[in-house]
């Protein structure tokens, strides 16, 4: 793992910039905004949610396609470690993947991966090599079950917009699979295809999410969140929250966001405007 980083245009547009070639592996997920990549003669488009892979070397130019604000985080990484687990990466300049449901997930994983690089705690560097891993995991998860039509595509769209809709009920796979018409183990087996998680891990994901809104947001004590999530137990909240987020509930409270950011998500952190541009 070479660098993690995170760039936000605001006031100062962004110009692009002319070739230029890197000799590191780049994974950029796009945050906010639209910009464009010319990669070995290749222009690709990119809007807020995609992502963005250009092979170590290969030729770049950045070019602005608006005069709106745009932000993005970059994982950077040299050898040719990671093509074991996606060999056709070795293969090409760049590629694109447009991950649409997997917005929220990559914003909290960057932000995350991005606050362990800044702060070089022990092992931040294996723990951020995890972190990439299993995002990329995830981007080409989601792109394989784009391929699949049909019934089980309906079926794990079903029970996802359920959860959604109830993620502060005691939900159980039972009730899942009652909703779907689908056995508990069919139902686990293609959520998980779909989306990388099981339906309640997915539940849980959503739980945490508005547990950082309402952290950052109100002044609500643990106890308050816990149980307008759906939590009985505080301390059961407060393990669940680690676990996901990769901190406990009272270090995210006392995380100080500047108001110029306040347009960022809640996964997000503070970006450093004077960082120079490596991406």
């Amino acid at each position: 793992m070479e660098n993690v980083a995170y760039f936000q245009y605001g006031h100062a547009r962004w110009i692009g910039h002319g070739p230029m070639t890197k000799p590191y592996h780049l994974f950029m997920f796009v945050d906010k905004g639209s910009l464009a990549y010319r990669v070995e003669g290749v222009r690709y488009m990119l809007q807020q949610g995609d992502v963005l892979y250009m092979r170590q070397g290969a030729e770049r130019i950045g070019e602005a396609v608006t005069e709106e604000a745009h932000s993005k985080y970059s994982a950077q990484w040299a050898g040719d470690g990671l093509f074991g687990h996606f060999p056709h990466l070795a293969d090409c300049g760049a590629m694109v993947f447009r991950p649409a449901s997997l917005y929220a997930y990559l914003k909290q994983t960057y932000a995350q991966m991005y606050q362990l690089w800044m702060r070089k705690d022990a092992y931040y560097e294996p723990l951020c090599q995890g972190m990439l891993l299993e995002l990329m995991a995830r981007v080409h998860q989601d792109l394989t079950a784009k391929q699949y039509t049909g019934k089980q595509a309906r079926v794990v769209r079903q029970a996802r917009d359920y959860i959604l809709q109830y993620y502060r009920e005691p939900l159980s796979i039972d009730e899942l699979s009652h909703l779907t018409g689908r056995g508990p183990s069919y139902l686990i087996t293609s959520f998980k295809k779909h989306y990388g998680v099981t339906p309640l891990e997915y539940m849980h994901r959503t739980r945490i999410s508005k547990a950082e809104e309402l952290l950052l947001e109100t002044d609500f004590n643990m106890e308050t969140i816990a149980a307008e999530l759906g939590y009985c137990d505080a301390s059961y909240f407060n393990r669940m929250f680690k676990k996901i987020a990769g901190l406990t509930p009272s270090a995210v409270r006392r995380r100080s966001i500047p108001s110029s950011v306040s347009e960022l998500s809640l996964h997000s952190l503070p970006a450093d405007p004077t960082t120079p541009e490596s991406g």
